[in-house]
């Protein structure tokens, strides 16, 4: 009887302790997840309803920084600390850090400014230079701004393209090519200088019939439409055998003594040959100064002396 009456009182025992065991746990696992929450995803939410998330959950909100983006818009979410889908308790800061929103910057007025200068004002002030397109202008210098878009002082993202219009100068002017056939290459000269176009090439040819130095051909031909800047090719008449040899290998082929006087004379000396103009001396010399250049002996061309920027003496070259 009373061996049946321990076991009882065992029996008793045992399920009393399980029981209490497992209340116990019970009301643990009750109380953990009253006191612990999942984080939310916030990022790309509004700021405050990301505050009125993290209130509802019983979490405190922290703003820890903001930065400027170009992704996330204003006062919205960029990143959160923790991170979306961990367990933290109640009563924690959930850190954010809040978008500025793309960073303004203002755009610099380049109205007048060189292509080059422009590009770099752009750079410095996080922008870069987007189309470039090009018009004459009376009013604006070669390669100089004549506008731009967006316009000056307008408040842009950074690294907008800003799109320019680039100047290529005054418009050309067109003309008929005048008649340089007959004349002689001081005077050819001087109507290919005073009409804006570029001599860009003499060859000599021999005729006895006609006088030295006489223009023979052309290129443009008279009468045809041509514009400023235009390439202009002379045939000039050259009689050879009148400059000195030197070892027979170059000769002396101009020469050139500047005025007597008292004050010192601005010479040029231009060489065309081969197809290339070449400044072979350009400064101040003294009065009844002698101007020479050796040139090598199958040179051929024409040389072209500026005294004071005005043409005073041209030689082919043979």
């Amino acid at each position: 009887m009373i061996r049946n009456l321990l076991k009882y009182l065992a029996a008793v025992l045992i399920f009393a302790i399980i029981a209490g065991l497992s209340a116990f746990f019970t009301l643990s696992f009750v109380i953990k997840s009253e006191d612990t929450v999942k984080v939310p995803a916030l990022e790309g939410k509004n700021a405050v309803e990301a505050l009125e998330i993290l209130s509802n959950l019983g979490l405190n909100t922290k703003v820890r920084d903001s930065e400027y983006s170009d992704d996330v818009a204003e006062n919205h979410v960029i990143k959160q600390f923790p991170s979306p889908g961990e367990v933290i308790k109640k009563g924690r800061n959930v850190a954010l850090i809040i978008s500025k929103g793309p960073e303004s910057v203002t755009v610099p007025d380049l109205s007048g400014q060189n292509q080059g200068r422009a590009e770099i004002m752009l750079e410095k002030n996080g922008l870069v230079a987007g189309h470039i397109s090009r018009s004459s202008s009376a009013e604006f210098a070669k390669d100089t701004i004549i506008a731009q878009q967006p316009e000056p002082q307008e408040g842009v993202s950074r690294a907008t393209p800003v799109n320019l219009l680039v100047s290529t100068g005054p418009a050309l002017k067109s003309f008929k090519m005048p008649e340089l056939a007959g004349r002689f290459l001081d005077d050819a000269m001087l109507v290919i200088d005073s009409h804006g176009m570029e001599l860009v090439e003499v060859k000599s040819v021999q005729n006895p019939e006609k006088p030295e130095n006489m223009v023979t051909a052309q290129a443009p031909p008279a009468g045809y439409r041509v514009s400023e800047d235009t390439n202009v090719r002379l045939l000039v008449n050259r009689l050879r055998g009148k400059h000195k040899k030197n070892n027979g290998e170059s000769r002396v082929l101009f020469s050139y003594r500047v005025p007597a006087g008292f004050l010192k004379e601005h010479v040029r000396l231009e060489i065309n040959m081969f197809g290339t103009r070449i400044t072979l001396y350009d400064k101040l010399v003294e009065p009844d100064t002698l101007i020479w250049a050796v040139i090598p002996e199958n040179a051929e061309g024409a040389a072209f002396l500026y005294l004071n920027q005005e043409l005073v003496k041209s030689e082919i070259l043979d």
